[in-house]
């Protein structure tokens, strides 16, 4: 239960966490006073569900199994939370539960059909971990165009083309992604097109995330403005 003038502190608290957030603190040091919000703040209030979903993003590479809880605490308070959906998303595919990652990003998908980075990400999935490369292509178009500059977008993409029988296409795609250079990952990717992407070898990709703002529009892993 929430203390009698819970608002004041959690409100210092949030200071606290947006100042360590902008001088470029770890997330060691974010983590502890996020959590310490959970505790003061009145359960289901704007800053306790604020904070869940921070820890949930914050968190979901060191501890993909406890950042899947605090978004599930956030969309047990507001299932139609994209971010939290995304969040998700993220964390199941780590855990390597990917049937269920995809349908975590199926539902942010829905609730926010403009995110890039959502169908970026579920079309990866589909692609690499489902081996649904067809049903890939049209996420992964959607996110290229919308984001043309992103050469992970756009290897995601030559990925899912070379797979669905569209070689030259492919090459296409990853060689204007990479013109100002490549990634060791993207030269790899390369190197397996050139070869006819050989089924014997997986190129590599990388799953990205939404950075959840106001608007709604997303870019990297962050926490809501």
């Amino acid at each position: 239960m929430a203390r009698r003038g819970w608002e004041e502190e959690v409100g210092r608290l949030r200071q606290e966490v947006d100042g360590a957030i902008a001088v470029g603190l770890g997330v060691e040091d974010i983590l502890p006073l996020l959590a310490r919000i959970t505790r003061i703040a009145e359960p289901g209030s704007e800053p306790w569900v604020a904070a869940h979903r921070q820890l949930a993003e914050l968190g979901v590479e060191h501890d993909p199994w406890r950042a899947a809880l605090f978004a599930r605490k956030v969309l047990a308070h507001d299932g139609r939370d994209d971010g939290a959906w995304a969040v998700m998303g993220l964390a199941q595919s780590l855990l390597r539960n990917f049937r269920y990652a995809a349908r975590a990003y199926e539902r942010a998908l829905a609730l926010s059909p403009d995110n890039p980075w959502y169908a970026h990400n579920l079309g990866h999935l589909y692609d690499v971990a489902l081996g649904r490369p067809h049903d890939a292509l049209p996420l992964l178009a959607k996110a290229s165009e919308a984001q043309p500059e992103e050469a992970d977008i756009a290897a995601s993409y030559a990925h899912a083309l070379a797979r669905s029988g569209k070689l030259v296409l492919a090459k296409r795609v990853l060689k204007r992604a990479i013109r100002r250079g490549a990634t060791a990952d993207q030269m790899a990717l390369w190197r397996w097109l050139d070869a006819g992407a050989p089924e014997t070898v997986e190129a590599s990709g990388r799953e990205r995330r939404g950075k959840p703002k106001k608007q709604r529009a997303r870019q990297r892993p962050s926490a809501r403005d």
